[in-house]
This record gives C-alpha cells, structure tokens and sequence, in this order.
C-alpha cells in the first residue's frame, strides 16, 4: 500500500507543476512572434500541434533551466541537431527525467518489487534517446529518396533557364523537411554573407547522411573545376538512385533477420509475464532463492547479448 500512496503523491506533484508552469506560455507566444521575422513563415499544423503541447512544453522548458548549469556532452547537441529537433540538451535531460518519473509510478501502481522498479526506471530513462535515433535515422531515410528527386529538379530547373541558387530555392519550396528545410537554411546563409563552402559545410552538419556528402563534395569541385553542372547533377542522381535500390534489396533480405531478433528477444519476457499471471507461486520461486536470482541475471545477460549479436549480423552497409 506504500508504493500506491508514494504514486498517487507523485502523480499529484505533476500535476501540481503543470498547473504553474502554464503562465510560462506567455514567454513562449513572445518566442513564436519573433521567430515570424527571423525565420520563415511555419505552418498552420505546426502551430497547432505546439498549441496542444504547450503545458508539458512548459514543465520541460522550466526544468531545462534549472539543468542549464550542467555541462552535457557534444554528442546530444549533435544528436538533437541531427533529429531536427529544437531541445537544447538540458530539455532532453529533462524529459529523459520525466520519462523515468512516469514510468516508476506507473509500475507503483502494480506493486512490483523494487528490483524491477530500477530496470523499469532505466528503460524509461533510455526510452527518448532511443526514440530519438530512430528519428534520425527515419531523417536520413528520407534525405536518400528526397536528395534523388531535389537533384532532378535542380538539373531541369537549370536548363530551362534556372540559376543554381535560384534551383536551390525551388527545391526549398517545393520539398518537405528535411531538404526543403536545409536547402532553406543554407540559402539563408549564403543570404546573410556566409560562404558558400561554409553554408554547405553546416548543412552536413545538420544532415550527415553519406549521399549529401557526395553531392556537396561534387558541387564544390565543380565550382573550382567547372563544368556542365546539370549533368554532374544527372550523374550523382543516377548514383543515389542505384544505392537506394540496393538498400531497400538489402532490407528485402534481412527483413526475417530483424524480425526473427525481436521475436526472440521478447519471447522469454512474454512467456515470464505469462507465468507470472498464470501461476504466481511458480513463477515467484524465481526471486525467493538464490539460484533463482542468477537464473534470472544470466537470461537477462543472454537475452541482450543475443539481441546484439543479432542485430550486428543483419546490419549491413552499403
């Protein structure tokens, strides 16, 4: 009953928290004004969805400050630009903390033992991280099938006449996040005095996907070097279009791989989950003797290590 209690606490303190933070709106309705003459115009879904979030904005963004005076590392400022999201890295931290909180109190509820809490607790805490790099990596995913299309427009749109920056802009307006929106960046770059290398630079620094890479590195060449720049665009077109193809034959063949990794990872926690509803005094055997104990600790160990080495198997670059 203790652990009930301390939830319905916590839960309340949440709550408590979210009913304060909302006058912090105010600060954020200032922020989106300015950013009309900054930036460029954003979209009428866009402001909705921030609309809708803005009390859980809130509580992130207040306790993002309080975190500010911590140092985090390079690489979750790297990570956050590369996933195009807008937290500073003392938000993520926060809504990891958050995550975790949420988590806990639900397992609470449950009655779990403490021992489970903890696990439970670092998964939660790992959980926006993970979804993060999932969000990079789908980023990436549509770099490859949009930077195809956006070269066959840049490449006509220069012989009909078109200058390269004005088929840069094209493509910024014509394409959705993320080369509509990085095309526009680097624009806004060079427009404000930025070199062009520089400009490109940055966008690989936001966006480091391999074919960007290749196609930045080709421009650049070919700015010293000159040359028919629609047909090198043509060319790099044809390339991207012929590692695409034989990315997604790849992912035709580790598919059951992937699958078969999943299906045996999470078959020994459904069938404990099972044995634990089905017959409690069985199950809970596992947790009472110390056998039992380093049973369960070396079919966690086994289960992640199994998980790896399957996923390393089935991952291959191109």
């Amino acid at each position: 009953m203790g652990s009930i209690y301390i939830s319905i606490f916590l839960i309340s303190v949440i709550c408590l928290l979210l009913l304060m933070l909302i006058p912090l709106n105010k600060q954020r309705k200032v922020e989106q004004r300015m950013k009309k003459y900054v930036q460029a115009s954003q979209e009428d879904e866009v402001e909705k969805e921030e609309e809708e979030k803005r009390p859980l904005t809130a509580l992130v963004q207040w306790l993002g400050k309080q975190l500010e005076g911590i140092t985090f590392a390079k690489k979750w400022r790297d990570l956050l630009v590369h996933a195009g999201s807008t937290l500073t890295p003392s938000e993520f931290f926060a809504v990891r903390f958050l995550t975790a909180l949420v988590m806990v109190v639900i397992a609470g509820l449950y009655n779990l033992h403490i021992l489970f809490l903890i696990p439970i607790a670092f998964i939660g805490y790992m959980l926006p991280s993970i979804h993060m790099k999932r969000k990079i990596r789908k980023r990436l995913i549509r770099c490859s099938t949009q930077l195809s299309e956006a070269l066959g427009t840049m490449a006509n749109a220069m012989r009909a006449g078109f200058s390269f920056m004005q088929s840069m802009k094209l493509v910024s307006e014509e394409f959705p996040e993320p080369i509509g929106e990085e095309f526009a960046k680097t624009l806004r770059d060079i427009q404000l005095g930025v070199s062009v290398e520089e400009a490109f630079e940055k966008m690989l620094k936001r966006l480091p996907h391999k074919d960007l890479e290749l196609t930045v590195k080709a421009l650049l060449i070919q700015r010293t070097s000159g040359g028919n720049l629609s047909v090198l665009l043509e060319t790099i077109q044809d390339t991207i279009r012929g590692r695409i193809s034989v990315n997604d034959e790849l992912n035709t063949l580790t598919s059951q791989g992937k699958m078969s990794s999943v299906i045996i990872t999470l078959l020994p926690i459904a069938l404990a989950g099972y044995l634990k509803l089905v017959n409690p005094e069985y199950f809970n055997v596992l947790f009472t003797h110390p056998i039992g104990w380093l049973m369960v600790i070396m079919a966690c160990v086994n289960i992640v290590i199994g998980w790896i080495f399957i996923r390393k198997i089935v991952q291959i670059e191109v």
